[in-house]
């Protein structure tokens, strides 16, 4: 199934950007990675950095894929799932932030979210993990299915039903660099199918643009790139006059055509 992708990473107000993203794509696989350095700790912005560099280079090295390799007259060799390799990334990164914590003191408290989305296109399967406050939003036919859930302060008492008002949306209990054990959280594989959209953002966006602008934005356009571009002029409409406004990133990836297969298309043939 063809891919498409765009991506946009602003500073807003702000001196510097933190946030970095890439992808790499390739005949049987992608991964696409959004990471958001944790403001107030010097070189967040390197540990930004570091880990979608190496979650890019384990997923070359890896090929994720979920088919056996058979050999006559031989076991087997089962290559690693989508999952384990989701996971193997993540701890990667995780450790070379570690590392670079202890080799630069100055650095020993950075830290960074992250958000990684592999597709196998051989089986047409993708499936994503996430840390932090980045998210994934998963998109069909125009509509909004799914997004991943922040792991922050404010997400843990939502979800106890608690009180949250006045509770900083950027307290967060797990990222990339912070210490203790992690715990990514890995979504089950999904079957991609045609007209299938995902959007990876760092809060910054996520804070300033709602979803049901998302959604919009998504059902009047013909490419990815188009959809990106709206998105980042909404998102510059909100945060130009705020004082020290967030940096916001995101990478936008289409599977197939999804022009063809959103709501406001099917609503206009409906009424035809």
């Amino acid at each position: 199934m063809n891919l498409s992708c765009a991506q946009f990473s602003c500073t807003g107000t702000r001196d510097s950007n933190q946030d970095a993203l890439g992808y790499t794509i390739s005949d049987d696989y992608a991964c696409f990675v959004v990471s958001d350095g944790v403001s107030g700790e010097p070189g967040s912005e390197v540990a930004a950095r570091c880990a979608v560099e190496r979650i890019l280079e384990r997923a070359q090295r890896s090929g994720p894929t979920l088919a056996p390799i058979r050999e006559p007259f031989r076991a087997p060799i089962r290559e690693p799932a989508l999952g384990e390799t989701l996971l193997a990334c993540i701890e990667e990164a995780h450790g070379a932030i570690l590392a670079s914590q202890q080799r630069e003191r100055e650095r020993g408290r950075m830290s960074a979210t992250v958000i990684a989305l592999f597709i196998d296109r051989r089986h047409n399967i993708a499936q994503w993990a996430h840390l932090g406050d980045s998210r994934l939003y998963r998109f069909a036919r125009g509509a909004l299915i799914e997004r991943t859930r922040d792991h922050s302060v404010r997400q843990q008492l939502l979800d106890a039903g608690l009180p949250s008002e006045g509770v900083n949306p950027g307290w967060l209990h797990m990222a990339l660099g912070m210490r203790g054990p992690i715990a990514p959280a890995i979504s089950p594989p999904h079957a991609l199918e045609d007209g299938d959209v995902f959007l990876l953002c760092t809060d910054g966006l996520w804070q300033t643009v709602a979803q049901e602008a998302l959604e919009d934005r998504l059902r009047i356009v013909h490419t990815v790139d188009d959809w990106a571009l709206l998105i980042e002029h909404e998102a510059m409409r909100h945060s130009g006059s705020a004082p020290n406004a967030d940096n916001y990133s995101a990478l936008a990836v289409w599977a197939g055509s999804p022009q063809n297969v959103t709501l406001q298309r099917a609503r206009t043939r409906r009424e035809e």
